[in-house]
């Protein structure tokens, strides 16, 4: 029995992943559609509708399916496979880094090179699958009761590796505890709060704000990027507050709504949200209140990470002062932390 079985297992919990979080987060599947700019192409809601069981029902017939079956839905995974390649290559082509959402909610890191060599990744495991289905015409679930010794070993290895990269990523995205987690450090660099009470945490590690640089919308010509600015030189006024968003981002629409009543609440700081082109700049409409930004290709907020809304607070010290933080629940709560202290 060949061992391509695990390109096909690959491909099946790829597509069963895939297709529960489109399932659980419909409005995701519409987001990455209108991000990748494909809302021109293709039938928005019919489509965010329909992807995520085409993808489960792939799943399942590529575990269960024998003959035939077998074939035509390794053939069909294929060519999804093949879409899904040249839908990111055409982005990163493109110099698009909205977050493709390949997983639902769960995936928020902005398009990029290592998307496109994920994507190989799986269309390579796609044609393997194809290929097995050729050899063996038997379903995957077969395929696999079928392994001999040695190819059990692989299987049980492969598992090992993917369950180890598994959880290597899963620990990263454990919240601290409460205890542990570095509120103190919002006031580094800000203005004291009022009864000037809150103390540091003895904890918090001082990170010393990045050599990188903004450039400030150009209201004269929208279209031009206008004069550079580092973020170091932003603080030497007052401590800001930088909030990363992106058009066809939901989480980072609900984000804007509140940035004038942030702002209100927090005359001392500087709160600004910033986009990566002055073409992304045309979806938005901010008021004259609203100072925003352009990081071409969000090259400046990769140094905190990646993630449409994302936040990280700048304190006058040359010092980070919260964050970075990503996802609209988490920088509404930032947020919602340092009105708290300084008010």
């Amino acid at each position: 029995m060949t061992p391509l079985v695990l390109c096909t297992f690959t491909i099946i919990v790829t597509l069963a992943v895939s297709g529960y979080a489109k399932v659980a987060d419909p409005t995701s599947t519409v987001t990455a559609i209108v991000n990748l700019k494909l809302d021109r192409l293709l039938p928005l809601k019919p489509t965010a509708a329909v992807l995520p069981w085409v993808e489960l029902a792939l799943a399942a017939a590529l575990l269960l399916a024998p003959g035939l079956l077998q074939i035509l839905a390794a053939a069909a995974a294929a060519v999804l496979f093949t879409c899904y390649w040249g839908v990111i290559a055409r982005a990163v082509v493109q110099g698009n880094t909205a977050s493709c959402n390949c997983f639902g909610s769960a995936s928020h890191a902005p398009v990029s090179i290592f998307t496109l060599i994920r994507n190989t990744a799986l269309l390579l495991s796609a044609f393997g699958a194809l290929v097995a289905a050729f050899q063996t015409r038997s379903s995957a679930l077969v395929m696999l009761l079928e392994l001999n010794a040695d190819g059990w070993l692989w299987v049980i290895g492969a598992a090992l590796a993917s369950l180890a990269l598994w959880a290597v990523y899963r620990s990263e995205l454990v919240p601290a505890p409460a205890s542990e987690e570095p509120a103190g450090a919002l006031d580094r660099g800000l203005p004291a709060p009022a009864d000037g009470d809150i103390d540091e945490l003895e904890d918090y590690l001082p990170t010393p704000i990045p050599y990188a640089s903004l450039h400030r919308f150009n209201r004269d010509s929208p279209l031009e990027l206008g004069e550079e600015v580092t973020l170091r030189d932003l603080v030497m006024v007052k401590a800001r507050v930088l909030i990363w968003v992106s058009p066809g981002c939901g989480h980072c629409h609900e984000v804007i709504s509140h940035l004038e009543t942030w702002q209100e609440a927090l005359p001392m700081l500087g709160i600004h949200p910033v986009i990566s082109s002055t073409q992304a700049a045309q979806s938005f409409a901010f008021t004259r209140n609203v100072e925003f930004f352009i990081d071409p290709d969000y090259r400046a907020e990769h140094l905190f990470g990646n993630g449409t809304p994302g936040a990280v607070a700048l304190g006058t010290d040359m010092m980070l002062a919260g964050g970075p933080v990503f996802g609209g629940n988490r920088v509404i709560g930032f947020m919602e932390d340092i009105i708290a202290e300084l008010t």
